[in-house]
């Protein structure tokens, strides 16, 4: 019967310890009256040195702890049923996440626990994974917005009751829409992760307490606990640093700007939504200006999106009702005074609203697609004009018309371009296409499709150049035939040292490249005298005339030619 005994006891015990969970018994006093294999390993101890002793017996003789750490148990414990999930560090260091079922044992007058623990790491590890998806953006692994609104909940509340601050940054990539249509998702997503890259080296090296998310598309956010307003100019102007420089992507560099906007609590709100819609607000208040920026909010902006909705309303039928107008700049050669070309602007006069500025509209204009109707009246009415008056008698000059990146990026524009050409039957060399630095984004995209405008015998220039884009890499392969310094460079540099400099470069560069320039903004004769001297091609702006209406035109500049 002993023996029996002993093999019944020799069993259980290998049944036990061939059990792959944690298996072990504790008296009331927390010292193990059993335990499997299993759990001695986990604890990298022997069965024999551990039984009879409690967990700070063991200890004594071990810097470490035992993965579980039990104190002492009480005795009322022992007579209830529990299950726990818990987190523990084995002998070997490593973290293991397990479920333990303790079960109260009675055994005459003497009472025990029995637990066993079954190892759910990888059951954690699949939970936690489902939550970190939940929570981040799957393309950059930033948080997303659900994790945003979360934490900025969060934040608010102890900002109430410390009466601390809280910035909202809004960061928009601009005319990043363009990019996807012209190169690709693929491409656009690559750029998304090198932009939230920077943005994390950003806040990592010098803003800790900030976080940055990703809400969607080309948006993202910061989180900035505790910030004044000064704060969060600092970090504006430090993000617009970032993208100074170009992308590297496929080993080529691309550029892109930001348009920031900022809300702070409590001064701009003191509830999520309000905050949020201001940050936005003030965002696309700096879109539709210069873009490449950054604002705080002001109670101001509530006026302008008023005004904007407006012009919004009424530009949809500005083309039918016959509201435009154009407006010609004489350019001028400033070796000899004397009149080479113009360049044609729109002005647009409503019932309503008056006189709209243009670069009130025009923004609106790109954004809603009606530059591509608008920017066809405006060739055609140019082109249709100079016709007019050469049919007058009046000598064959150049007209500069302006062309959004928005119409050169339609499948038709070449072909319209040259339809007008055609049915007016004007000198393609008499027409110059002025486009901005902002097609550097689409790169070799552009290229083919300026060959093809080229290609019909019409001139292209680049406008305001050295404001956002520049990249002599480009510019080198761009069938260009002129530069048109921004007037930001040429107003008042004669008492700017600095931009009396850049002008000088910007010469120098085109000569190089067999460009011409052409200065805008030329105000005074210190401006017309120091572009003579650097040798300057030619010029325009107020010092010899304002844009005017064609009759007042062709009053004041075209007798000469005649």
């Amino acid at each position: 019967m002993n023996k029996k005994l002993y093999d019944q006891w020799k069993f259980l015990y290998q049944v036990i310890d061939l059990n792959p969970n944690y298996i072990y018994a504790q008296d009331e006093n927390g010292r193990y009256l059993l335990m499997n294999q299993s759990y001695a390993q986990l604890m990298g101890k022997d069965i024999r040195d551990m039984i009879g002793k409690t967990d700070d017996d063991i200890n004594k003789d071990s810097i470490k702890e035992t993965p579980f750490a039990h104190q002492e148990i009480d005795s009322h414990k022992l007579g209830k049923f529990s299950i726990i999930e818990e987190s523990i560090t084995a002998a070997t260091g490593e973290e293991r996440w397990v479920q333990t079922v303790k079960v109260p044992i009675h055994i005459n007058e003497s009472s025990a626990l029995l637990a066993v623990s079954t190892d759910i790491t990888e059951r954690k590890q699949y939970e936690d994974e489902i939550k970190f998806q939940a929570n981040h953006d799957a393309l950059t692994g930033l948080p997303n917005r659900r994790m945003f609104n979360e934490d900025l909940t969060n934040l608010l509340e102890k900002a109430k009751i410390n009466g601390s601050e809280i910035a909202i940054v809004f960061l928009d990539l601009d005319r990043f829409k363009y990019i996807n249509d012209t190169l690709g998702h693929n491409f656009g997503d690559c750029l998304l992760i090198e932009v939230s890259r920077r943005i994390e080296r950003l806040l990592k090296q010098s803003y800790q307490s900030a976080q940055v998310y990703r809400l969607g598309g080309d948006e993202f956010t910061i989180l900035l606990p505790r910030s004044t307003s000064k704060d969060c100019e600092g970090l504006a102007k430090r993000l617009l640093k970032l993208f100074v420089e170009g992308f590297l992507i496929d080993n080529n560099e691309y550029f892109i700007t930001p348009s920031i906007g900022i809300s702070i609590y409590p001064k701009d709100g003191d509830d999520a939504n309000t905050l949020i819609k201001n940050a936005d607000t003030a965002m696309y208040y700096v879109k539709e200006r210069e873009k490449n920026n950054y604002q705080l909010f002001t109670s101001e902006m509530q006026h302008h999106f008023y005004r904007k909705m407006m012009i919004e309303k009424h530009l949809r039928t500005a083309l039918e009702n016959d509201e435009f107008e154009l407006y010609y700049q004489p350019i001028l050669d400033l070796k000899t005074n004397k009149l080479i070309g113009m360049e044609s602007l729109i002005r647009w006069n409503n019932h309503i609203l008056g006189q709209v500025r243009p670069d009130e509209f025009i923004s609106i204009a790109e954004e809603t697609g009606m530059i591509i109707p608008i920017g066809q009246w405006i060739l055609k009415t140019a082109v249709k004009q100079s016709v007019s008056w050469q049919k007058e008698g009046t000598e064959p000059f150049r007209i500069s018309i302006n062309v959004s990146v928005k119409q050169l990026l339609d499948p038709m524009f070449v072909e319209h371009v040259k339809t007008i050409i055609e049915n007016a039957n004007i000198d393609p060399s008499n027409i110059i296409l002025e486009i901005t630095e902002s097609i550097a984004m689409y790169a070799e995209s552009m290229i083919e499709k300026l060959n093809r405008l080229k290609a019909l015998g019409i001139s292209l220039s680049m406008d305001d150049f050295g404001t956002g884009y520049s990249s002599l890499s480009y510019l080198n392969k761009y069938p260009l035939d002129s530069l048109k310094i921004d007037k930001s460079f040429v107003m008042g540099m004669h008492r700017d040292d600095e931009n009396k400099a850049i002008v000088k470069t910007i010469i120098a560069i085109a000569k190089q490249l067999d460009l011409k320039v052409i200065a805008e903004g030329v105000e005074g004769f210190e401006e017309w005298h120091f572009l003579k001297e650097i040798d300057c091609d030619y010029a325009q702006g107020y010092y010899f005339s304002r844009p005017l209406p064609a009759d007042d035109f062709k009053e004041n500049w075209l007798k000469e030619l005649n």
